[in-house]
């Protein structure tokens, strides 16, 4: 008798339990369920930055989030395309445009999407220059100058390496120096007005002006994007750099200590959202479908970030996959990613902006015996361009009776230039082009 009680109670209680978890699991299948809808909402929200998107949008599906293109926002970081021709970006609004539209943005094929510049300020060293021109713009054979070295000060670049006439003659190399300013063309180029010609330290630029014989006669440059047209050199910022292609016009160039300037302003409008982590060096993708490792992200917002903060993010686009592979990737519920990565190899540049706290950072990090940088390495920039200044006692001023006054006259202008060919012949010139008595 008593089993039987025994026997029934065990089988109630059995079954309030089973019940019980049937509805305790329902419920929890319910709240995922409820969170995975809210988080989808979420995902599948527009986030486009106002001012970057032109077109009209296309339907939103789990693999399309119907934006034309990927809205970045990169601040102080070293953004090299490939080994150390790039940039250093102050900040800069860009759209990475795919060519196929509808198509992610694939980062693993350069040439199948466009950067669109939209505004901001990026830096080219002198460095970079030089790698620019030796590495790619000059990257082929034969070619009329070899191993260059380039310098920038105020308003002026200078030139120092070897020069071939029509690429040949005479067999060698002989030692050249150009110099002369950048500006901006009609046709929003940048030219390079060759003010300046020394061969084998000889000046030669007043006697070819002289004799009306233009460099391009002498030399030239066999490359996409770069044109030498009389004695000005014509690059094309959008066709001049490796791939991917650049897009934007500019607003203004300059030379400096830092190297070159460029300034965007084709569209100051566009707001971004706070990142994810608080940096003062990162990149910042938002809305579109950026597609890495294969992986495409889906109306994501994906922030890159330095493991090291105590100097700004340096960056490589054509080998980004090892930078990434060997940092860590956190995810939000809301699907924002942030990617912590090591910078990639190269000069560490120091922008301006880390002078403050993460300048402090760093020296925190370092011990006691390490020291400070020395006086005249750290430039406007804020770039460290030497690793060690030895100050030499200063030498005793030598004992002049005359000082010559100097007089600077501005570079002749390329107009100048095609009116000095309707000049009478015998017309004698200086070096500035202006007409001086015969002697």
């Amino acid at each position: 008798m008593h089993y039987k009680k025994i026997t029934k109670l065990a089988m109630g209680l059995l079954l309030t339990v089973g019940v019980s978890s049937s509805l305790m699991a329902g419920s929890f299948s319910d709240k995922q369920q409820n969170e995975l809808k809210s988080a989808r909402a979420t995902w599948q929200a527009k986030n486009i930055p106002s001012g970057m998107q032109s077109g009209d949008l296309r339907a939103v599906t789990e693999r399309d989030s119907g934006a034309e293109n990927v809205s970045m926002y990169i601040e102080n970081v070293n953004f090299d395309v490939v080994d150390n021709i790039g940039f250093y970006i102050e900040k800069l609004n860009v759209t990475l445009e795919p060519k196929v539209a509808g198509n992610p943005v694939v980062f693993d094929d350069v040439e199948s999407f466009t950067i669109n510049v939209h505004s901001g300020t990026v830096v080219l060293s002198p460095q970079v220059i030089t790698d620019l021109f030796n590495d790619h713009i000059l990257d082929y054979w034969p070619r009329p100058l070899d191993d260059l070295t380039i310098t920038t000060k105020d308003d002026y670049l200078e030139v120092e390496g070897g020069l071939k006439l029509w690429s040949w003659f005479p067999g060698i190399y002989l030692p050249a120096n150009l110099g002369g300013n950048i500006i901006l063309s009609s046709d929003n180029k940048l030219v390079y007005e060759i003010d300046d010609v020394r061969v084998l330290g000889i000046p030669l630029y007043g006697l070819l002006s002289a004799i009306f014989i233009d460099l391009d006669l002498l030399l030239s440059i066999d490359r996409a994007g770069a044109e030498l047209v009389d004695s000005v050199l014509v690059l094309d910022h959008t066709a001049v750099f490796p791939p991917p292609a650049l897009a934007g016009s500019l607003a203004s160039a300059s030379l400096d200590s830092d190297g070159l300037r460029l300034v965007f302003a084709d569209n100051t409008a566009p707001e971004f959202s706070a990142p994810p982590v608080a940096s003062d060096s990162y990149i910042l993708a938002q809305s579109g479908d950026p597609r890495l490792f294969g992986i495409v992200v889906v109306n994501g917002t994906v922030q890159v970030v330095a493991e090291d903060t105590s100097k700004p993010l340096r960056f490589n686009l054509y080998d980004y996959r090892k930078q990434v592979s060997a940092g860590k990737l956190t995810m939000a519920k809301n699907g924002d990613i942030v990617a912590t990565i090591p910078s990639s190899d190269g000069p560490d540049y120091m922008a301006a902006a880390y002078t403050g706290s993460m300048a402090k950072t760093s020296s925190a990090a370092t011990t006691s015996n390490t020291a400070e940088p020395a006086e005249g390495c750290i430039n406007r920039a804020g770039f460290n361009v030497c690793e060690e200044v030895k100050v030499a006692a200063p030498a005793p001023a030598p004992v002049v009776e005359k000082v010559q006054e100097v007089v600077e006259v501005a570079p002749i202008s390329s107009e100048a230039k095609a009116a000095m060919k309707d000049m009478a012949a015998g017309t004698c010139f200086n070096r500035a082009g202006f007409v001086i008595d015969c002697k």
